[in-house]
């Protein structure tokens, strides 16, 4: 049975011309409507705002409960709303029509739906090392990518690590799609298994699975990912509350990755939203995606972005035929509202026996 727990990572963006023509008409009409990119006041005379998670509720949204746990939010004056994701969710079609303020994809994800004409820009990137890769049963003995050569990769539809995975090693391997369960994979040695090393990760640890993790960054891919994004429209006339929401924001991702019991009050707010997580899968995802977070530029720079990185991807997607046109790396993003919260000086173990 499928769970909000497993995750196929379907927000991956939707690149078809069908999709793209309808999100523009949507704008189109917002834009006549209440306007895209305006907000409300909220009836304590905070700015209301609105936030579509990267998926459900789980720890990969965390340091954004622990910001709203801790009243950081508050302080801000933001009445911010925390909108689960999910397969069903577009969050680019709800912050492009205005329905949204943040909605979040991987770097990519960005680059396409500006060549599809949608606008959004990003303005801050969680992951600053990109944790989507592949998996394998550990006793393949298989640690790289090049002795996955002649495998059967089960990968998302639209994710470019595989593709950039051939380019580089010159290896070549057959697909099935991941439509967000690993059973096969746990039955099967030889599948390499596309996911994260949270979630996919723990659910075969659970079922008795040892597995080894390889990144689509080992091959030198590494977009940004859980990039935050907004309206064009939104980041030229609200620049203040969107200041106020990532100054708020990074100090929560700092607190909740830093302070165990913040984490542990974030973490009862994400089981709370989402009944379908169980505290042990929370926690293990706490733990292991830190460092991803902190890698790189985020050690002194939480949510940070260089023009070197998304020129990398720029090459990286033109080589692989992605792009109608070469963008400017300065028209898909803008780091100058990011405050100045480095990652915590010290990443403390989980508490014992959290999983």
């Amino acid at each position: 049975m499928t769970s909000k727990f497993p995750r196929g990572r379907a927000r991956l963006p939707r690149t078809a011309t069908a999709a793209a023509a309808a999100l523009l008409a949507l704008v189109a009409v917002s834009a006549c409507g209440s306007g895209a990119g305006s907000s409300s006041a909220a009836a304590s005379g905070a700015t209301a705002f609105k936030v579509v998670l990267p998926w459900y509720a789980d720890a990969e949204g965390g340091g954004f409960f622990a910001a709203k746990s801790e009243g950081l939010y508050d302080d801000k004056k933001l009445d911010v709303t925390l909108q689960s994701g999910g397969p069903q969710v577009s969050a680019t079609q709800l912050v492009a029509a205005g329905r949204a303020q943040i909605g979040f994809a991987d770097a990519a994800g960005v680059v396409q739906a500006q060549q599809q004409g949608i606008p959004i820009v990003a303005i801050g990137a969680l992951y600053q090392n990109n944790p989507v890769g592949v998996m394998v049963h550990a006793d393949t003995g298989i640690t790289s990518f090049d002795q996955m050569d002649g495998k059967t990769w089960v990968t998302q539809t639209g994710q470019l690590g595989p593709e950039w995975v051939k380019k580089k090693t010159g290896i070549d391997f057959t697909t099935q799609v991941y439509q967000g369960s690993i059973a096969n994979f746990l039955k099967k040695d030889g599948l390499v298994q596309q996911g994260w090393p949270t979630n996919e990760a723990y659910q075969a640890q659970k079922s008795g699975v040892k597995v080894n993790f390889v990144p689509f960054s080992d091959s030198g891919y590494n977009p940004y990912n859980d990039v935050f994004f907004t309206s064009e429209s939104y980041l030229k006339s609200h620049r203040e509350e969107l200041t106020a929401f990532l100054a708020a924001s990074m100090q929560g991702w700092q607190d909740y990755m830093g302070d165990v019991s913040v984490a542990k009050t974030a973490n009862a707010a994400i089981l709370k939203a989402n009944d379908q997580q169980t505290s042990q899968s929370v926690w293990y995802a706490w733990d292991k995606q830190r460092e991803y977070v902190v890698a790189g530029d985020g050690e002194q720079r939480l949510g940070a972005m260089t023009a070197a990185r998304w020129n990398t991807l720029i090459s990286q997607m033109k080589q692989l035929g992605q792009l109608k046109t070469t963008p400017k790396a300065s028209d898909l993003y803008d780091a100058s509202l990011l405050p100045k919260v480095a990652a915590p000086s010290a990443l403390p173990a989980a508490p014992d026996g959290s999983y």
